[in-house]
Formats: structure tokens, sequence, C-alpha cells
């Protein structure tokens, strides 16, 4: 199989130069913190745990990246997707959280699934 390029580069040196892991685990973290602060009781049920908890001791681990035509939108729209599984203190599923990146690295949607 032959390699993809996105902008003129092989996708996994993309997804190093915008940084896209890294910018997806901040923005999960900022996703959980928010929704921990809205609605606590909703999160622990879900998460299983206080924000302060999956934060220190939750296992975040990338699932994956790739193109995708996203059909959540009035017109499609070509993407990156990110996702990474939240796994509790042992090792148990929990969640996974998907951002969506256009083609310049920059988040425009994101979604949590437990």
């Amino acid at each position: 199989m032959s390699e993809i390029l996105l902008k003129g580069i092989p996708f996994d040196a993309y997804l190093e130069k915008y940084q896209i892991f890294e910018k997806t685990t901040q923005f999960m973290m900022e996703y959980l913190k928010n929704w921990y602060d809205d609605e606590p009781e909703d999160f622990q049920k879900e998460m299983r745990a206080d924000y302060r908890t999956v934060a220190e001791t939750y296992q975040f681990k990338r699932k994956i990246a790739a193109f995708e035509k996203n059909y959540m939108y009035d017109s499609p729209l070509l993407c990156i997707a990110a996702s990474m599984d939240i796994l509790d203190g042992e090792g148990d599923h929990v969640a996974t959280y998907t951002a969506f990146f256009d083609f310049d690295g920059n988040c425009f949607d994101d979604q949590l699934i437990t």
C-alpha cells in the first residue's frame, strides 16, 4: 500500500507536525473538565469517578487517526478524526473521545461516546 500524503507530507509526519494527538489529549481534558463542572453527577455516573480521579489515574490511549468524510454536517466535510480510548484505573473501557480537525490542524468539533 502506498503512503498517504496530506499537504504533501506523509500522514504520520502530518500528525506529528500538527501535533494531532497532543491537541486531541488537550481538547479531551478540557471537554471532560467542562462536563464535570456543568454536570458533576452525570459525569461521575458515566465516568465512574470524579474529574480529578479521571485526570490523574485513568489511561488515555490513542485509538485512531484517519481521513474521514464526516456526514454530521449539512455539507459533508473531509477532515481528520483522532480518537482516544479512556480506560479506568483497572483498564476497563469507559469512553471514546474523538476530535475532528481541518487539514490545517485546527480542531472544529469533538464528541465523547460512553
